[in-house]
């Protein structure tokens, strides 16, 4: 698993304050932040910016609405690691002069469309990429429950083979809080190999018998200009859980209707 470090943003979240406070100064210190986002989703890359330009739009309304700030100390495992709203505190603002209030008042009211066109251009590419993006269990459905399986997916563009294992888990002291935890084991053209060959060479899953029954997903992506890893592998997550909660939530719902 990777380590977690702090996330080191692309703008800071109290680039408003920074004093002496001045409108022109802060515009351009947006403006050149939007411009390296520009630059990722004209890439496509998705992650880490939709993160980030999520915070300082709630910045934005945060401000108008209650004069505070919202800033974070999260610790990231991955790229795609949402910020949620118990991983955020409040700051909030010292005491201003009519002068500083004013120009941060051009700032909120300049930055605030700004900041939204972006986001709506990333969402708009999370949408596509979403639409792109499909998975299908090819065996061993009976067993998400493990909450444990493997991905596999084969990007024609380069006769790559992809596969990765998955494991679905608590978030540690957040019991209501699921994750899921990517381990890449193996990328590679797929001459004199099967997948049960790289599964039972690579996986740590495979330390006990029980990794034969894991499920096995499917991963197909229409677009293969998306990037791997800002894009492709964080939507795949989130189709990944999002389909295991459905059908076992389907099943349990099958059970007690049954029963009753």
């Amino acid at each position: 698993m990777a380590r977690k470090k702090k996330l080191s943003f692309k703008l800071n979240p109290e680039w408003m304050l920074k004093e002496p406070l001045d409108f022109e100064y802060n515009k351009y210190t947006l403006l050149d932040y939007l411009q390296k986002c520009e630059k990722n989703y004209d890439n496509f890359e998705l992650y880490p910016d939709f993160v980030e330009i999520s915070l300082h739009l709630a910045n934005i309304q945060s401000l108008v609405k209650e004069n505070i700030l919202l800033l974070t100390d999260k610790k990231f495992e991955f790229c795609d690691d949402e910020i949620l709203v118990k991983d955020l505190y409040p700051k909030k603002l010292p005491n201003l002069s009519i002068e500083d209030k004013d120009e941060l008042e051009k700032t909120i009211n300049y930055s605030n469309g700004k900041l939204y066109d972006v986001f709506n251009t990333f969402k708009t590419i999370w949408n596509i990429a979403f639409d792109s993006i499909e998975i299908n269990i090819k065996k061993n459905k009976g067993a998400l429950i493990s909450g444990s399986g493997y991905i596999f997916y084969y990007e024609k563009k380069t006769e790559k083979l992809f596969v990765w294992e998955y494991q679905i888990r608590n978030v540690k002291n957040e019991p209501s809080n699921n994750k899921t935890y990517l381990t890449k084991i193996y990328e590679d053209t797929i001459e004199d190999v099967t997948l049960t060959s790289i599964i039972e060479k690579h996986s740590k899953l495979n330390n006990t018998n029980y990794y034969k029954d894991l499920p096995v997903f499917e991963m197909k992506c229409s677009n293969q200009n998306f990037p791997m890893e800002q894009t492709i592998v964080p939507i795949m997550k989130r189709k990944i859980m999002s389909y295991i909660f459905q059908i076992i939530n389907f099943e349990k719902t099958k059970d007690f209707d049954s029963e009753s």
